[in-house]
């Protein structure tokens, strides 16, 4: 294949756990089905409870292992996951992360809708230690705030994150681009790229073409900034018919070279 952007996705994210019925194993195969059609599939391994613990406290971990063995693994292997696409990218690999469980909602010290662990705090945190990084920025996509990542990093200044919220489709993208042209200095970008912001999921707002848009908008915000480094992450999104679409436009976007 000649496009660089890899996704990174394993087979036990399938794994059937106890959560609601919307995040259903359905979701991430049907998009990894479609998606593996035009990108490379990289396979992760889980995240080292050291990895966890770097932005949740043992209380948490705890919780999360007596909910049992099932989502126990499945959520240390979405952190992983998240870490492998991190990884990647700072090696100049543009990478979409399908994991299952999401992660934005999980705070240092609780987990909360169907997150259990912040995938996308795991990998920004390994990022922040072990890479020359003074500047990362997070883009939260997802309809819902991305709670728990700010509160995680409320207190790093190292840590921009983008999340708007809107209540229509011009406002939501306008609001969006005017606050990532107001970012002069990245050294990588990290998304949380949700899609039930999409006009057939709950959020009823957003096409498959404006999917495409936001990816190819931080797409270009890379290349300006980063130097083409990025990386993101699954979060939301329930319409299992039409999801594997928007989430293909939007790894379009990423992908398209400038």
């Amino acid at each position: 294949m000649t496009n660089r952007l890899q996704i990174v996705y394993h087979p036990d994210y399938l794994t059937p756990y106890y959560t609601s019925t919307a995040e259903s194993p359905v979701r991430v195969k049907a998009i990894h089905n479609t998606l593996s059609r035009h990108f490379d599939t990289i396979t992760p391994g889980p995240a080292m409870v050291d990895d966890i613990l770097k932005v949740h406290e043992l209380g948490l971990l705890y919780q999360v292992r007596n909910l049992g063995d099932a989502t126990y693994r499945t959520a240390l292997l979405a952190a992983g996951g998240a870490l492998a696409a991190a990884r990647l990218a700072v090696l100049g690999w543009p990478t979409f992360a399908v994991v299952r469980p999401p992660g934005h909602h999980a705070g240092h010290r609780r987990n909360g809708r169907f997150c259990f662990f912040n995938n996308m705090a795991v990998a920004a945190a390994w990022v922040l230690e072990t890479q020359p990084v003074e500047r990362l920025v997070i883009v939260d996509i997802d309809m819902h705030q991305g709670d728990g990542t700010a509160e995680i990093f409320a207190a790093d200044p190292r840590v921009r994150l983008i999340d708007v919220w809107a209540r229509d489709r011009s406002a939501y993208l306008e609001t969006l681009f005017d606050q990532l042209e107001q970012v002069k200095a990245a050294d990588l970008i990290a998304v949380s790229a949700g899609f039930d912001w999409a006009v057939d999921d709950w959020g009823g707002m957003l096409t498959v073409d404006d999917f495409e848009r936001i990816g190819t908008g931080i797409n270009a915000f890379a290349r300006r900034h980063t130097g083409g480094r990025f990386f993101a992450v699954l979060e939301g999104g329930y319409a299992v018919n039409s999801l594997p679409r928007a989430v293909l436009a939007f790894c379009r976007g990423l992908s398209q070279e400038g």
